[in-house]
C-alpha cells in the first residue's frame, strides 16, 4: 500500500492521525503507553504552557484552540523514547515512533543548542503529543503501508505565541528541519499562522515520505481529509491511501 499526503494546506501531527483513522487505520497501540511511570521533567517539574505543540493552530481534537493554558510536563528525548520502548507497542511501530522523534530531537537540539539525547521537548513532549505519534505509528502499521509520499509542504507565516513565548513562523524547529530536507518542495502562503508543526514534518522524515508532485500510479481505494479547528481557508491535510499497480 501507499500513502499520499497532500499538504498543501499544512501538515501537523493530530491531523496526520485523524486522517488515517478516517482510511481505516488502527492507532489503538497508542493506549499501551504507561505516562505513570514516566510522567515529569527528570527534575520533577511540572510547567504551564500557552497552547498545545503549536497545533493549537489545527485544532487538537476535543481539547482545541480554546484552551490557552495547557498543564503538562517538559520530557527529554530519552525519556520519550523510554515511554515508546516499555510500551506494549509491536516493534515496527515503535520504530516508526522513535525514528519521528529522531527527527524532532535532533531539531530541537539544534535550536537549544543541546544533544540529541537530552534535550527537553515542550509540547511535543507532553501525553497527547506522544500519544498521537504513536497512534501515527500503530496506524501505518495496520494499513500496511510500504511507502508515503508527500505533495509541497505550504506553511504560513508571521508569528505565534507559544511555550516559548511568541515565536515566527516556520517556527525554528521547523525551520531546523528544512536545513536537512532539501528534496522536499515548501510554500510560503499569504496566512498569518502557522500550518506546519514539527510534529507534522517530523512524520514524514521519520517515515521517509518522498516528494512526489503528483499522486502515484494505483488504484485510489480511499481519500481522507483532517481539517483544523481553525479556519485557514484552506481544504485540509488530505491522505489518499493507494493499491500498487
Amino acid at each position: 500500500m501507499i500513502l499520499y499526503i497532500d499538504c498543501t494546506s499544512g501538515i501537523s501531527g493530530d491531523m496526520v492521525l485523524r486522517a488515517l483513522e478516517d482510511l481505516g487505520g488502527d492507532s489503538s497501540q497508542a493506549e499501551t503507553l504507561n505516562f505513570l511511570q514516566n510522567h515529569t521533567h527528570e527534575d520533577g517539574r511540572a510547567h504551564h504552557s500557552q497552547a498545545h505543540e503549536h497545533e493549537h493552530h489545527h485544532g487538537q481534537a476535543s481539547s482545541g484552540s480554546q484552551n490557552t493554558h495547557a498543564h503538562h510536563t517538559h520530557r527529554s528525548h530519552k525519556e520519550v523514547k523510554r515511554l515508546i520502548e516499555a510500551s506494549g507497542m509491536s516493534q515496527q511501530a515503535k520504530d516508526t515512533a522513535l525514528s519521528i522523534y529522531r527527527v524532532i530531537a535532533a531539531a530541537e537540539a539544534k535550536v537549544h543548542e543541546s544533544d540529541i539525547e537530552n534535550v527537553h521537548f515542550h509540547e511535543v513532549g507532553r501525553n497527547e503529543a506522544i500519544k498521537n505519534i504513536a497512534g501515527i505509528a500503530s496506524a501505518l502499521e495496520s494499513l500496511d503501508i510500504d511507502k508515503i509520499y508527500c505533495s509541497e509542504i505550504h506553511d504560513g507565516k508571521g508569528f505565534i505565541t507559544c511555550s516559548h513565548g511568541t515565536i515566527p513562523v516556520p517556527v525554528p524547529a521547523v525551520m531546523a528541519m528544512r536545513e536537512t530536507c532539501d528534496d522536499y518542495v515548501f510554500v510560503t502562503d499569504d496566512i498569518e499562522t502557522e500550518l506546519v508543526t514539527p510534529s507534522g514534518l517530523g512524520v514524514l522524515m521519520g517515515t521517509c515520505a518522498e516528494y512526489r508532485k503528483e499522486l502515484p500510479k494505483g488504484t485510489l481505494l480511499k481519500t481522507a481529509v483532517a481539517k483544523g479547528g481553525r479556519d485557514t481557508g484552506k481544504e485540509g491535510l488530505k491522505i489518499s491511501l493507494i493499491e500498487q499497480e
